[in-house]
């Protein structure tokens, strides 16, 4: 098996993690605060990450990591927040928004044009927001959604900057500072938030398989996959995380989605798709 081969099938597996977790973290919040939860899976994930570090970061992937960190966190606590009022399937679909995003994020900070592609892919990804989270006899949009589609803006801005600094020193630095950092920013949040937790067995179970699985396993596999892959191939196969959210919802919660629920998911993939699948004019190399 080839080195391209296994990371991305490393890619595969973060995927799965990230969008299969979704319903035990909206089954775990009955239980817990969103800022709260966020604080304890963040701080034990950073705690264990740094087991896997192997050398010191240099002053600038400490300045990009600590930046990437701030969008990561205020995403995190956005997309938590938006699990407690929506379904965990609307939010795996709608969290692949930060997906089309990207070049638009990219033109601001670079300065950059973007392309005819990108165009088509938002106007595709806006039908698909509003058939998934519009409710047509108001026109008002679920506060829950709302917050999941801030919460994608922020993971574009995540991946820009994951670009633009990732490639210096350790891949592991830059993932173990946005878990940190997430951490960082819930313990400012957390004066906001009315604190609540239960210990309960189901609150227990999501807090270890979301630190173990879906952070510390998740970011490290997502280091290393990102090493042997276009970063272009990297956003087609995390394009996966809300069908296996949208799978995961649907045996474990029991969501459905309707008729139009579906359409607007597929007007949503479909919007990454158009995004990424793109000729390109010479190979593109990975900026993990």
């Amino acid at each position: 098996m080839s080195l391209r081969t296994r990371g991305e099938l490393a890619l595969v597996i973060a995927a799965i993690l990230w969008g299969s977790t979704f319903v035990l973290i909206k089954d775990a919040l009955a239980d817990i605060t969103p800022v709260l939860y966020l604080l304890v899976r963040f701080s034990i994930s950073a705690v264990l990450l740094l087991a896997f570090v192997r050398s010191r970061p240099s002053r600038r992937m400490v300045i990009g990591g600590a930046i990437t960190g701030v969008f990561v966190g205020i995403g995190m606590i956005l997309q938590t927040y938006g699990l407690k009022y929506t379904t965990a399937s609307n939010v795996g679909f709608l969290t692949s928004l930060y997906i089309p995003l990207v070049p638009f994020v990219a033109a601001l900070v670079y300065q950059a044009r973007t392309g005819w592609r990108e165009g088509v892919a938002v106007v595709l990804a806006t039908l698909g927001l509003s058939l998934l989270s519009f409710d047509p006899s108001t026109l008002e949009m679920n506060r829950g959604d709302l917050m999941t589609v801030a919460a994608a803006v922020m993971f574009s801005f995540q991946l820009v900057f994951v670009k633009r600094f990732g490639g210096e020193g350790d891949a592991v630095w830059m993932a173990w500072f946005q878990v940190f950092m997430t951490a960082a920013v819930s313990a400012l949040a957390i004066g906001w938030e009315d604190t609540r937790v239960v210990w309960t067995q189901r609150l227990v179970f999501a807090m270890a398989i979301t630190v173990i699985g879906a952070t510390v396993i998740a970011y490290l596999l997502q280091a290393f996959g990102q090493k042997y892959t276009s970063a272009t191939r990297a956003a087609l196969i995390f394009a996966l995380e809300p069908v296996f959210a949208c799978i995961a919802s649907y045996f474990w919660l029991g969501e459905r989605l309707s008729a139009r629920g579906w359409l607007g998911a597929v007007l949503v993939l479909l919007a990454v798709l158009v995004a990424e699948l793109k000729p390109q004019a010479a190979p593109e190399h990975s900026n993990s």
